[in-house]
């Protein structure tokens, strides 16, 4: 059987850790959930400064939204050349 002692010895360590965990939980949460936070804003900025340049995708995106129209600003012919 326990003796007196070692139940408040236990009882001790049991509270000693809930109260432990109570303040760590949140604590490592807000840390881990701050580390993603910074992750995600460089991958952003990443992103934002080392794009692709794809100058084929933009005009197939131009001509697709546009169908089987006529372009929106036709150029005018140019002049008759004529002899002297």
């Amino acid at each position: 059987m326990c003796t007196k002692r070692q139940l408040s010895v236990t009882m001790a360590i049991q509270v000693l850790v809930s109260s432990v965990e109570s303040v760590l939980v949140p604590a490592v949460l807000s840390v881990l959930s701050l580390a993603l936070l910074l992750l995600l804003c460089v991958i952003r900025k990443k992103r934002r400064m080392e794009g692709m340049y794809r100058p084929s995708a933009e005009e197939k995106k131009q001509t697709g939204a546009a169908g089987s129209e006529k372009p929106g600003l036709p150029l005018p012919l140019p002049k008759e050349e004529r002899l002297i």
